[in-house]
């Protein structure tokens, strides 16, 4: 496991001109952490095609998930905890078993000390990065926006994490290009934008996501299927003696909260709360040396990834072939940044700050490849029959950037973005004549509202 271990540490270090990482796939690293994969761009902004001769910039539209973070409220590090206790007394630890308390004494500590929901170091480094990118790549554009003094809108889903990415963000271009600082509005938060899922109007898919028969049929016949619970066993018992797992597992022992309805009653549970762990102190390494994949190896990380990206697929993702109750809600994002493209004005961007929640819903809405297509009522998620993985489409830091151009004769391009890789649209999206990146704005209110 010595690459995660390299993997983690390169996220945590490198600045703005790092070389982007190539895409992953199943049996690669960042794939075991699901949506808590440290952010990469996936393309040196050097490399992007030229917009169309007479095209000059005008404007960013620039949505990106929150940086990377701590857990996002107490209770897996204390459960894991109640568990390790327990065993400790029970004599029921392996040697490796014995290792763990430390660790998640100290991931208490950590939690405690910054807060529950917080960006780690690495991801207001995340979000800086980012910020002095965009500055490289469109330096004219801001240039001009300080001489014609143009406003930059910052918006975010009202949640701390999302506000802390935007200051990081802020703080990067006012620290390389210091007379921004006069042009950013103050922030605000618009959940009916960033956070739609849970705004008025989203009664549907909370209904689905509570109720639809096919959705919590899948979902309990993959955590409840016979190699989650060979997978959780092995790992734990690496971890933990067998007759004490089998205690967990016959239910003579149980670990719950005494502020939430969250508990360990069996094996799976168990080891779900370890691969929580695993991913999440990847994006604390400035917080601590945790080594956690000596405890989550990687075929067992593998595994619980696949599971995890299963709910989040069928929750946030495409969902089901030919429905877009997952998605369609994004819709309200998409014609916020069509309407602000098209009455600029004197504004130059807007950047916002949001959640996993809303960046897989608009990679699905977008149809980009990928993230975007659905499975068949006949077909159960896994890394074998679809390409969608939550590390893809929704790592930390996760966005959509669109560049926007404008000619002369009024002619309006964007050039869409996607983790900073130029990407195409759905397919009855047409790129501009000679282009393979870039759309009329037209096109894009006729192809994405129509």
């Amino acid at each position: 496991m010595k690459k995660m271990k390299y993997l983690f540490v390169v996220s945590a270090l490198c600045m703005m001109g790092c070389s982007p990482q190539p895409e992953q796939n199943q049996s690669d690293p960042g794939v075991l952490l699901g949506s808590k994969m440290p952010y990469q761009p996936q393309q040196n902004w050097q490399q992007y095609s030229q917009p169309p001769a007479g095209f000059s910039p005008v404007m960013v539209q620039h949505v990106a998930r929150h940086g990377s973070r701590v857990l996002s409220s107490p209770g897996d590090d204390d459960l894991a905890y109640q568990l390790w206790l327990a065993a400790k007394q029970a004599e029921a630890l392996t040697e490796l078993g014995e290792s763990l308390g430390p660790v998640l004494q100290q991931l208490l500590a950590v939690h405690k000390a910054i807060g529950y929901g917080s960006l780690s170091e690495l991801g207001r480094q995340e979000h800086r990065n980012m910020a002095a990118r965009m500055l490289q790549r469109q330096s004219v554009l801001f240039e001009q926006a300080i001489a014609r003094q143009q406003r930059i809108a910052v918006l975010h889903s009202g949640r701390a994490r999302a506000a802390e990415s935007a200051e990081a963000f802020l703080a990067s271009w006012t620290e390389h290009l210091p007379p921004l600082a006069a042009l950013a509005e103050p922030m605000r938060a618009d959940q009916h934008t960033l956070y739609f899922n849970k705004a008025e109007g989203s009664e549907g898919y909370n209904d689905y996501r509570k109720n639809d028969p096919r959705l919590q049929r899948i979902l309990h016949d993959l955590s409840t299927q016979p190699k989650t619970r060979l997978m959780a066993r092995q790992m734990l018992e690496r971890l933990f003696t067998p007759a004490f797992l089998d205690q967990l597992d016959n239910g003579a022992i149980r670990f719950q909260l005494d502020y939430d309805d969250d508990s360990i009653a069996n094996s799976v549970d168990a080891a779900m709360v370890m691969y929580s762990l695993f991913s999440i102190t990847s994006n604390m390494p400035a917080e601590g040396d945790w080594q956690f994949e000596r405890f989550v190896s990687e075929p067992y990380a593998l595994w619980f990834a696949e599971l995890d990206d299963a709910d989040s697929f069928y929750g946030r993702g495409p969902g089901f072939s030919g429905e877009d109750i997952t998605y369609r809600l994004a819709g309200n994002l998409v014609r916020d940044m069509l309407h602000r493209i098209e009455h600029a004005n004197d504004e130059v961007a807007t950047v916002r700050f949001t959640h996993a929640q809303v960046l897989m819903p608009l990679a699905a809405f977008l149809g980009i490849k990928n993230a975007s297509e659905g499975l068949p009522e006949t077909m159960v998620f896994s890394y074998q029959n679809s390409q969608w993985r939550s590390a893809l489409v929704s790592p930390m830091s996760a966005n959509v950037q669109w560049d926007v151009y404008r000619n002369t004769e009024g002619v309006t391009l964007i050039h869409s973005l996607h983790q900073e890789k130029e990407t195409q649209l759905k397919p009855d999206c047409r790129p501009y004549p000679g282009t393979q990146f870039f759309y009329e704005l037209a096109e894009l209110k006729r192809c994405l509202l129509n």
